[in-house]
């Protein structure tokens, strides 16, 4: 029987290997058709659950099987680069398969064999399945199985271009792998990073990704990290680290325990009208209305003291995280009385005439308009608003009132405001 064809392995892998190696696939359509699909494997592994082992000189027989009737072309894939042709080949020109159908090659009363070679490594069999005939005269020589192009990504560019023409709905492809001969185990790939901490049981991440807690041990590819430790009630610990192929990095970090947190406030806003008044806390000055003041939660005496305005106290309850609201509108403190004047004769008193319009009165305390209307009403803008006084009395003096806002004039006007003279010796 005459052998055609030698496979290989790729790198260094060891037969002890938990996982197979699967290298990046040569070529893959973006956009695989549902229907047709093809599948490839080798006599020892048909499931494709794991990397088979050869021995050097070992006959090995590739198997492959298509969903719907379509093309196959064969590729094996050396892990030095080397590029051969399984299918088509010299012995076996006819590529088409039915939907379904399985073939082995070599298969039974073949004329060749495949032979597995030197060196050691995992190698791979390409599987491309096309409802239309490729031309892959470019890349192989049919009767010889040798290509004509060497290297993965020169057949991938190869295939790409070979493919292009071709809906993607038509074609797909498949790999299978293996392991050619014994391999040395291979040298450590990854270090120890041994983590402990004071007190235990804090957070590790590494590189920001959270990995355990303390006690740890973990094996890490060699590099340089960024250790993070986070434990509640402590201040969070970050250093960088390295780790060697084979070597056990081993820190014990002490973390500093977080200071509490200080006690949750809020805010008195204190107003007055007029504004400007003292604000007292506790007897303390604390400046002036409108004020914002954050205190610690509790009771407080506030006192707002203001020049001509009788002194204002309370006791406010302040709660953490709450706003307390003060808005207090100041008395004015009333002029002392006049001194007592000899008693003069009487006098008959004549009674005053109302005047009429809009006057102005120029007061002890301030200057006050007052507008008269021909309906025995008075109107006052005092307070920021308007008043309207009905006349009340008209001897010996006009007396305006609302009950609240009170007018007198005669000879000299005054003005009274619940009860507490607010202007007075009002002349025009």
């Amino acid at each position: 029987m005459k052998k055609i064809l030698g496979i290989l392995g790729l790198a260094l892998l060891s037969s002890a290997l938990a996982q197979p190696l699967r290298p990046q696939s040569i070529i893959v359509n973006p956009t695989p058709p549902q229907d047709l699909q093809v599948r490839v494997w080798v006599d020892k592994d048909p499931g494709k659950t794991g990397n088979p082992v050869y021995q050097f000189g070992e006959n090995i027989e590739i198997s492959v099987q298509v969903t719907q009737p379509a093309y196959v072309y064969l590729f094996s894939v050396r892990a030095t680069g080397e590029i051969s042709g399984i299918l088509p080949n010299a012995f076996e020109q006819q590529n088409f398969l039915q939907a379904g159908e399985v073939r082995a090659f070599p298969g039974p009363g073949a004329r060749y064999t495949f032979t597995v070679e030197a060196p050691a490594g995992q190698d791979r069999v390409l599987a491309v399945a096309s409802r239309r005939p490729l031309d892959v005269s470019e890349i192989i020589n049919i009767q010889t199985g040798e290509a004509r192009i060497q290297g993965e990504s020169n057949l991938a560019r190869a295939l790409s271009i070979v493919v292009t023409p071709i809906p993607t709905t038509d074609w797909v492809s498949d790999e299978a792998y293996y392991i050619a001969g014994q391999l040395p185990p291979p040298p450590p790939t990854t270090g120890t990073l041994s983590v402990s901490s004071i007190p235990s049981g804090a957070q590790v991440l590494i590189n920001g990704r959270v990995v355990g807690n303390t006690p740890l041990s973990i094996e890490l590819q060699p590099g340089t990290y960024i250790l993070e430790l986070r434990r509640r009630g402590y201040n969070p610990l970050r250093t960088p680290v390295s780790i060697q192929a084979g070597r056990l990095t081993q820190l014990n970090l002490a973390l500093t325990a977080t200071p509490p947190p200080p006690p949750p406030t809020g805010v008195l806003a204190a107003d007055s009208n007029p504004r400007g008044a003292q604000v007292l806390i506790n007897g303390r000055l604390v400046g002036n209305t409108p004020l914002n003041l954050t205190l610690n939660p509790g009771t407080y005496t506030v006192e707002l003291r203001r020049s001509g305005f009788s002194p204002f106290r309370t006791n406010v309850t302040i709660q953490a995280g709450r706003t307390t609201r003060l808005s207090i509108n100041l008395v004015s403190i009333a002029p002392p009385p006049p001194p007592v004047q000899p008693v003069q004769p009487v006098q008959p008193v004549q009674p005053v005439r109302p005047p009429s319009g809009s006057v102005t009165y120029t007061c002890q305390g301030g200057t006050l308009v007052v507008n008269y209307q021909g309906n025995n009403q008075a109107r006052i803008f005092y307070d920021g608003a308007f008043h309207l006084l009905p006349l009340v009395r008209t001897s010996p003096n006009l007396v305006y009132s609302n009950n609240t806002y009170t007018w007198e004039i005669g000879q000299l006007g005054r003005l009274i405001v619940r009860g507490q003279v607010a202007l007075f010796d009002c002349r025009i």
